[in-house]
């Protein structure tokens, strides 16, 4: 498989919980606004067995590990590393995916306890903000499903760039979230200029204003929690 780095210890990845973070190499999306745009390449990074990662991945002084990337779920031995990271204690695992290969999502929700779901917008502007050939929503959708059909929880999230996104955008994202049966904590992030971002995306992108989005939060009914990270 291909992974990017492992970072030994991380306190932001999983809410509460300490993990060692990994990261695999290589995405089918190309966000403009994605802060590891050095990793999009599918061949980014170097190929390591599963063995491999599991010896650069010691668990120590953590309780759990993450899984991000890229996109995880290209990867094909993305179950059996999951499965030999669930044999190695009591640590909790998990993903962060996009949902886009729900066939890969299902092999690995056996070994997951929580999965990060990037949603990137509403259902009709998923090639634009992806730029995809085809729109991936079909799958996106099919990975909702797995995994409220699961024991995995479930934490949705977008990233909110303002001249890409708008707040009707959110408010679909929150319709579709409650037609398809979810209840809980949606987290709404403010896009940040970084490093990472390729210089010819940023110059072309714009941080939001909280503002703007706070009214969102009325429109908001059901079971679905709106929480606006803004840095």
């Amino acid at each position: 498989m291909r992974i990017a780095s492992i970072i030994d210890v991380s306190l932001v990845d999983v809410p509460g919980i300490p993990v060692t973070v990994i990261f695999t190499a290589g995405c089918n999306f190309d966000c403009p606004y994605c802060q590891n745009a050095n990793i999009i390449p599918l061949n980014s990074g170097m190929e390591m067995s599963v063995s491999e990662v599991l010896s650069g991945a010691s668990g120590h002084l953590v309780d759990g590990y993450c899984v991000t990337g890229g996109e995880p779920t290209i990867q094909k031995e993305l179950p059996d590393l999951l499965k030999a990271l669930s044999k190695k204690g009591d640590f909790h695992i998990n993903l962060n995916s996009q949902g886009s290969v729900p066939s890969v999502l299902e092999e690995c929700i056996p070994y997951l306890d929580s999965v990060w779901l990037d949603l990137k917008a509403s259902p009709t502007r998923y090639e634009k903000v992806c730029r995809t050939k085809h729109s991936p929503w079909p799958n996106v959708k099919k990975s909702i499903d797995l995994l409220l059909k699961s024991n995995v929880d479930l934490w949705p999230r977008t990233t909110y760039a303002g001249n890409l996104l708008s707040p009707q955008d959110i408010v679909d994202i929150i319709d579709i979230l409650e037609e398809l049966g979810f209840e809980g904590r949606y987290v709404v992030q403010d896009y940040v200029p970084s490093s990472g971002v390729r210089e010819s995306e940023a110059t072309n992108l714009t941080r939001p204003k909280k503002e703007d989005l706070e009214e969102i939060i009325d429109e908001a009914s059901g079971g679905v929690e709106v929480d606006l990270q803004f840095r």
